[in-house]
């Protein structure tokens, strides 16, 4: 999923928590792809992206399909989640939480295809075949689907 959604999500997931750590929820739902994808990231990658067009995998160093699967592990996150909680950091684990949920989320909307999220890695390279996240259509209805979130979430009348 995009990272303007996944920062969007953890706002809506996360909108009891007192504004701190809902902020790094925010912040931990968006780093696996920021850091995955930060060394691609420029003028010409952002207008693929934002017109649909489709990023060759060619154009995409092997280094970013390494750290996306280090960074979209639940091996990686757990102990990360667990010494937090261990501790007594328990506002800023469940801030780290955001993470986990951006790892979930790819889960469904990454196919095989294009940066499969291998959850195990790199104890096991399994991984499930989701939808295809870039698409016009996906895209249309998750952000229509967002719009009525924030309608019912945010509205305060």
């Amino acid at each position: 999923m995009d990272i303007i959604s996944h920062a969007l999500i953890n706002n809506l997931i996360y909108q009891d928590l007192p504004t701190t750590p809902r902020y790094w929820s925010i912040a931990f739902g968006v780093l696996p792809d920021m850091i995955s994808f930060s060394s691609v990231y420029n003028i010409e990658f952002l207008k693929k992206v934002l017109f649909f067009k489709k990023i060759p995998h060619s154009y995409i160093p092997t280094r970013v399909f390494q750290v996306y699967k280090f960074t979209h592990s639940l091996v990686f996150w757990t102990p990360i989640f667990i010494i937090l909680w261990l501790m007594g950091w328990r506002e800023m684990a469940i801030a780290w939480t955001g993470w986990l949920l951006h790892i979930f989320i790819d889960i469904f909307t990454h196919s095989a295809k294009s940066f499969p999220t291998k959850i195990f890695w790199p104890l096991s390279d399994w991984h499930y075949s989701g939808l295809t996240w870039s698409t016009k259509r996906f895209l249309i209805i998750q952000y229509s689907l967002l719009v009525i979130a924030y309608i019912i979430f945010y509205h305060h009348g």
